[in-house]
This record gives C-alpha cells, sequence and structure tokens, in this order.
C-alpha cells in the first residue's frame, strides 16, 4: 500500500504529464491513428477489430489512471 506521500508525489506526476503538451499530442496521435487503422479494416474482420478497439481502450486507460491518481493526490491533500 502506498503511503500519503507516495499517493501525493503520483498524482503530481500524473498532472504534470496530463499538462504536458507533447504527451498529449502523442497520446492524441495514438488514437487517432486506431481510428485511421479501424476505418481501413473490413466490417467482416472482427479480429482486427478487436485489437484496434483493444489498443484504443488502453490509451483511454492510460488517461483513466492518471486522472484518477491526480484526484487521489487531491484527495490526500486536502486530508493532512
Amino acid at each position: 500500500m502506498k503511503s500519503k506521500q507516495q499517493i501525493i508525489d503520483d498524482g503530481n506526476e500524473a498532472s504534470r504529464l496530463l499538462r504536458d503538451t507533447d504527451f498529449i499530442r502523442f497520446m492524441g496521435e495514438i488514437e487517432q491513428d486506431c481510428w485511421e487503422e479501424f476505418k481501413t479494416t473490413l466490417a467482416s474482420d472482427s479480429e482486427a477489430r478487436e485489437g484496434i478497439y483493444m489498443k484504443l481502450r488502453g490509451v483511454q486507460a492510460v488517461g483513466q489512471k492518471l486522472r484518477a491518481m491526480q484526484d487521489n493526490a487531491a484527495i490526500e491533500k486536502k486530508s493532512k
């Protein structure tokens, strides 16, 4: 289990990443690449579409995790 300080430190780093213009651009490019790749698949190619969907969900999961870390740090800071 993480200490309060570790949660706060992780949240601070998550906040830094969520404000980083390069990180935001890279994540957006990966997401856009997924959509472009999806558009080129055949409707019948469910395996390829599922793979692309999982990649897209992975990118979204990174953003969600960073936001959760940021929120957890804010909660810990208020409880000090």
